[in-house]
């Protein structure tokens, strides 16, 4: 059993806290907010992630899992390893804050009493880590000892919603580290994690720190990219689900991220590409499809809002405009950088009424907007109330619903900013349907009926 310390009890820290202690580590979680410890304690996870409040109320029963409220407590559990999990907000000029990162690593530095590995999970940019582990070891020097302590940079790849499943089975571990020994203690780490051992990649801190960003700018760039695709297949005359299709059975290519909607959003995606743009600028090396990335997503939400208001024109000031989808995506309640808080606000200014219901991210949207906008008690509220419905959020029971339902609509008008529906049903019901990338399917209904008859042969008769 390892004993490990954890500091900073946010998304990345209590998942990383929580897996840990469900694999049979002894977990020390720092969390210096008094009230969000005092939520833990009782087994209350502060966002929504599913299964998480389950292991982490096993973890505290079983003894696995400790809270303490300082880096020096922390340490006197006198822990193996230490785990650096503090966030790393955007700045307005799109490098990342790393003030918490700093005072966690003076804070280690000063309360340190002997040579203990510290692992940054943190997203930071590339040579934090390297400037960690000179400002823990100069505060150790400082205090008149001799020891050091080694430093490795092991950046997350947690995706929400889904987070503790990557996290308790990765696809890769991703180890930046100095040394053959730090290399084989963070093996040791994750060997229950892992089938085989190919699944850890080992290189120098700089490579891990860019892989982290490497990897969310590749994902955010194909959002981009079938994002701007569909806008282009409306205008002339195609179809972005049959596109998407054609590409993604090219192996080289796959079926990943490659589904239009209204752009992305959370706390990852838009900070790790500004936090790219800013760190080529910091190098002099303007990262040119870095920046567009950034500029398609942005666009993408305005190109939709833009369908309402030629739709609607001044009549939108008289109209009650429903939301389905609050948070960025599925399966969590986080609306950082969500598209729908873009779309809100400007349907608000131009005058229009909002009714808005998500199964889980409400609470954080009346936070911000109060009373200035209308929230339903469900789904089918929603359409009771509304003149037309925007989808925001794929929520499996709004894909689910029946579109029979969308006839409830005053105006029987649907704006699906995620593709949820298909474009002939809808429309051979009477609705007025807009999506994104796929407004000309009423000239392939032909192509359509083909493609279903070929669906339903089996492919050995081919």
């Amino acid at each position: 059993m390892n004993t490990i310390a954890v500091i900073g009890a946010g998304y990345v820290g209590l998942v990383t806290g929580v897996g840990l202690a469900h694999k049979g580590n002894r977990v020390i979680m720092v969390e210096i907010d008094p009230d969000k410890r005092h939520m833990l304690l009782q087994g209350k996870v502060p966002f929504y992630e599913p299964g998480l409040d389950t292991l982490l109320v096993q973890g505290i029963e079983q003894g696995l899992l400790v809270f303490e409220n300082s880096v020096k407590d922390g340490l006197r559990h006198n822990p193996d390893m230490i785990f650096s999990c503090v966030g790393t907000p955007s700045l307005p000029s799109g490098d990342a804050n790393l003030s918490y990162v700093w005072s966690v690593a003076q804070e280690i530095g000063a309360q340190v009493i002997s040579s203990i590995l510290v692992i940054n999970k943190s997203t930071v940019p590339v040579g934090t880590t390297r400037s960690i582990k000179r400002i823990i070891n100069n505060a150790i020097h400082a205090r008149g000892l001799s020891f050091t302590c080694p430093v490795a940079s092991n950046p997350e790849f947690l995706k929400e919603g889904d987070a503790l499943s990557d996290f308790l089975r990765p696809d890769r571990v991703v180890i930046g580290v100095e040394s053959d020994a730090v290399r084989q203690k963070m093996c040791d780490l994750y060997k229950p994690f892992i089938t085989s051992l190919d699944s850890i990649v080992s290189m120098n801190l700089e490579s891990a720190e860019l892989t982290k960003y490497a990897a969310n700018a590749m994902l955010a760039t194909r959002i981009s990219f079938m994002n701007q695709m569909a806008i282009l297949a409306d205008l002339v005359g195609a179809d972005i689900d049959h596109v998407k299709a054609g590409i993604a059975k090219d192996p080289r290519i796959g079926p990943h991220f490659l589904h239009a909607g209204v752009g992305y959003g959370g706390s990852c995606f838009p900070k790790d590409v500004k936090a790219l743009i800013a760190m080529g600028k910091d190098y002099h090396f303007p990262m040119t499809l870095m920046q567009e990335v950034d500029n398609i997503n942005h666009f993408q939400r305005i190109w939709f809002v833009n369908q309402l208001f030629s739709y609607y024109g001044l009549a939108l000031e008289d109209k009650t405009i429903g939301i389905w989808g609050l948070s960025f995506k599925p399966e969590t309640d986080d609306i950082r950088c969500a598209p729908s808080l873009d779309i809100i606000d400007e349907l608000i200014q131009r005058g229009a009424r909002i009714v808005a219901y998500d199964p889980v991210a409400m609470p954080n949207v009346i936070q911000k907007y109060g009373s200035s906008i209308n929230f339903a008690k469900s789904a089918h509220d929603v359409l009771m109330q509304s003149d037309s419905l925007v989808v925001l959020t794929e929520w499996a029971e709004f894909r689910s619903a029946p579109i029979e339902n969308f006839l409830l609509l005053r105006d029987k008008t649907v704006f699906d900013g995620r593709n949820c529906f298909d474009p002939l049903h809808m429309k051979s019901l009477g609705l007025t349907y807009f999506c994104v990338g796929r407004n000309n399917n009423e000239k392939y209904a032909d192509m359509s009926e083909l493609t279903q008859h070929h669906e339903s042969v089996s492919c050995s008769t081919i």
